[in-house]
């Protein structure tokens, strides 16, 4: 393309020369980078580009991360006023690259010579006088250390990705850290709410102060901007009102690139001492660290929060080139122990392995750096890992868990950290603190509001405190906040019950991701898609799953002997598989209630009224049934309470309770409809309502319901509460229709894999 050639883009005209894109109400400049993106979307308007291409033409071989590219492309849209979500302009598609899809039109007709030395003339001038006022600025601020005050009193901050104004516009890992950094920085001070980056960095690009600070819940924003001109770098800092936009302070901070760290420490300093007049400031000047040991750990850093098989790897190698180059990198080294613990959590990598390789990193950083936060933190979550895996093998330690919940605490007390109350809770749900679960939990969330991690571990945790639907509403918030999710189609089977479109979405998926499930390279969606295939009969496609996994999972070893106990109606050996997983995870509600479910299916009603009043004690009392509140979370327990009181000759008080919990579901406050329609004929077929049952189910069945392995063990055709139907004819014609949609939904699933190494 001739850089003199202008172009028509819907409303606005495209000067590749000046770098600007105005139309009649409006003019932008961008940086010649995000306008080499832009002349090469137009040259192929219309036609996906995928990102290697761009970084190939624009970047020319130079290695640039996709971050820099989704910051340029966002600088792009919001030049020309585009939406992401709804685009006009430039269309994203996931994981491949950008199609232009407005129309693009050459403009015809050029300036003259003449005029062309006169805009010259005109923008050299301009240039020069934006310039001298840049530096008058820029000395004021520089010699000044605020404007326009001296001190702030904020209670909450949103610290924001910084811009990356040099020229070649491939400091986007060095901008993230700084903004990491000073977030780093402002959790140490105790009155002080600092949003996450998960949250904050969610507006790269956009600056709307209203709009961010009432998603956020923040009071201020703080932004910054960093140039690099050969080693000199310059950094403009502000912080501004999220009420108004008000600019309450700015500063300028100017260093070479050699000295990077101190530059770092001494802006975070100067934002502590403006928020917390006196804060303590450590004498000790930052240990130099090797320019390109602190780009491979940025890059290591970006790779690990990505949480799939694929980036844990690279990071594991970014990491380790880091250290390679800084044996003493502190950072590093947290940063490679958080890495290899996640292969675990994240990929395939045994427990003991995952431990043993992640610890010494650990325990190194703290020598080096007794007081970091992240590495206490760090120490929190491998020591709670190995606490539950020793526990697991025989071999339990209760010191490692309060080893484990001291470095937490000192953790917290150092910097309030979003990620740190997050891990916290999963160790207090381990040794039965439900109450402050939850209580780091909503600290968790409430500094990191717009996370869908966060919020998908929160309803993992929800579900196995025995809170399905909490749990389900939950992982809608996530899935909103983030529709696109990797490893939605497997993880939403963890918190939903099947149905015939998630089980298609599955199978497609698998077969679009053979080498996920070709090498396992996470055992979590491997033991999903043997759930999913088993449930709809398909034992081959599982089987040849199950024969690319290595050592599985306990939890998931046992529900697969559970299922096959049960097919073969050995309800004893069944009760025995799941007693010893309940035993393992004594606190775990979710899986005391399933022993329970497994004793009332084992015909030992009185362990199974046990095991209810340990999950809810204030059922013991006759009448305290009539009174008992009734929620979305706890009604299918009920219903089983319910049905072993009438086991055990209490059928008065059974019967109560099935007619309050049926008045319960008609106010139709259950996420999963589906699920409430499937109790409802559990309910009446208890109660000996056996037309009203076969109504009920039948409706379940035409919704969707379908058996989901992950969550039970057992099938339609054998399901313990609905045994009074067992003998009736309807019933009989319910399962064969019911057998003969899950025979066509196999087929097809098989018929889709067909191409698939797996299904061959």
């Amino acid at each position: 393309m001739e850089q003199s050639q202008r172009y028509q883009l819907g409303s606005w005209i495209i000067c590749p020369m000046t770098n600007t894109i105005t139309n009649q109400v409006d003019s932008h400049s961008i940086d010649n980078k995000s306008m080499q993106v832009l002349l090469f979307l137009i040259e192929r308007q219309g036609v996906l580009v995928t990102k290697d291409q761009i970084f190939e033409h624009v970047w020319k071989g130079k290695f640039v991360t996709e971050d820099i590219l989704s910051v340029t492309v966002s600088k792009i849209r919001k030049a020309l006023g585009d939406n992401a979500r709804s685009p006009s302009f430039i269309k994203t598609l996931p994981s491949q690259g950008y199609i232009l899809i407005a129309g693009v039109q050459k403009v015809n007709g050029t300036e003259s010579p003449s005029q062309n030395k006169i805009s010259s003339l005109r923008f050299r001038l301009g240039a020069l006088l934006l310039f001298a006022l840049f530096s008058f600025v820029t000395y004021f601020i520089a010699s000044d250390d605020d404007v326009p005050a001296s001190q702030l009193s904020i209670n909450s901050i949103a610290v924001l990705p910084f811009d990356d104004l040099s020229s070649e516009q491939d400091n986007q890992y060095f901008t993230d850290g700084l903004s990491d950094a000073i977030i780093n920085q402002l959790s140490q001070i105790k009155s002080l709410r600092v949003i996450s980056r998960y949250s904050s960095f969610t507006y790269r690009g956009q600056y709307n102060a209203a709009d961010i600070g009432q998603a956020l819940q923040v009071e201020t924003l703080l932004d910054g901007s960093v140039q690099t001109i050969g080693d000199q770098i310059r950094i403009n800092i502000r912080i501004f009102s999220a009420e108004n936009g008000q600019q309450l302070w700015s500063k300028t901070f100017d260093s070479d690139s050699k000295d990077i760290f101190t530059l770092q420490d001494n802006i975070s300093a100067n934002i502590q001492a403006l928020i917390q007049p006196g804060y303590p400031v450590s004498p000790e000047p930052a240990r130099a660290v090797n320019a390109q040991a602190y780009e491979w750990y940025l890059m290591g850093q970006y790779h690990w929060r990505q949480r799939n098989p694929e980036s844990l790897l690279k990071a594991v190698t970014y990491f380790k080139q880091s250290l390679q180059s800084e044996p003493d990198y502190t950072e590093a080294h947290v940063g490679l122990g958080i890495t290899y613990a996640f292969l675990h959590t994240y990929g395939n990598w045994s427990e003991k392995r995952a431990i043993d390789e992640a610890l010494p990193h650990i325990n190194k950083a703290l020598v080096l750096a007794p007081d970091s936060a992240t590495a206490l933190a760090a120490k929190g979550l491998i020591l709670t890992e190995k606490a539950i895996y020793m526990t697991r093998s025989g071999q339990g330690d209760p010191s490692l868990y309060q080893q484990a919940q001291q470095a937490f605490q000192r953790s917290l007390e150092l910097e309030d950290n979003a990620t740190t109350h997050q891990w916290y809770s999963a160790l207090l749900r381990r040794i039965g603190d439900e109450s402050d679960v939850i209580q780091h939990l909503n600290k968790a969330i409430e500094l990191n509001p717009l996370s869908a991690s966060l919020k998908r571990s929160y309803s993992f945790q929800l579900q196995s405190m025995g809170k399905p639907d909490s749990a389900q509403r939950m992982y809608q918030k996530a899935l909103a906040l983030e529709p696109d999710y990797t490893s939605r189609y497997v993880e939403s089977s963890r918190i939903n019950r099947y149905s015939r479109d998630s089980i298609v979405e599955m199978s497609i998926w698998h077969k679009e991701n053979p080498e996920l499930f070709t090498n396992c390279s996470s055992d979590e969606y491997c033991e999903h898609m043997v759930f999913t295939y088993l449930s709809i009969g398909a034992n081959r496609a599982a089987e040849n799953v199950l024969s690319n996994m290595g050592p599985t999972h306990f939890h998931f070893r046992t529900s697969l002997n559970a299922i096959a106990a049960s097919e073969e109606g050995d309800e004893l050996a069944a009760l025995q598989i799941i007693e010893s997983f309940a035993l393992w995870s004594s606190n775990s509600r979710r899986l005391l209630l399933d022993y329970a479910v497994a004793q009332f299916r084992a015909g030992k009603f009185e362990q199974a009224q046990n095991s209810l009043l340990q999950l809810y004690p204030q059922w013991d009392e006759e009448q305290s049934i009539v009174l008992t509140d009734i929620t979305a979370d706890n009604y299918r327990a009920m219903v089983l309470y319910a049905a072993t009181l009438s086991k055990l000759q209490r059928r008065a008080a059974a019967d109560t309770l099935l007619h309050k919990i049926q008045a319960f579901l008609r106010l139709d406050r259950v996420f999963d409809k589906t699920e409430a329609e499937l109790t409802l004929a559990e309910i009446n077929a208890q109660l000996g309502n056996k037309q009203q049952a076969l109504l009920h189910l039948t409706s379940a069945l035409n919704m969707g319901w379908s058996e989901t392995y992950s969550k039970e063990w057992w099938s339609l055709e054998n399901n313990h509460l609905l045994t009074p139907m067992h003998n009736q004819a309807e019933f009989q014609f319910l399962l064969r229709e019911h057998q003969k949609k899950r025979d066509e939904l196999r087929e097809m699933v098989i018929l889709q894999l067909s191409t698939t190494p797996l299904s061959s």
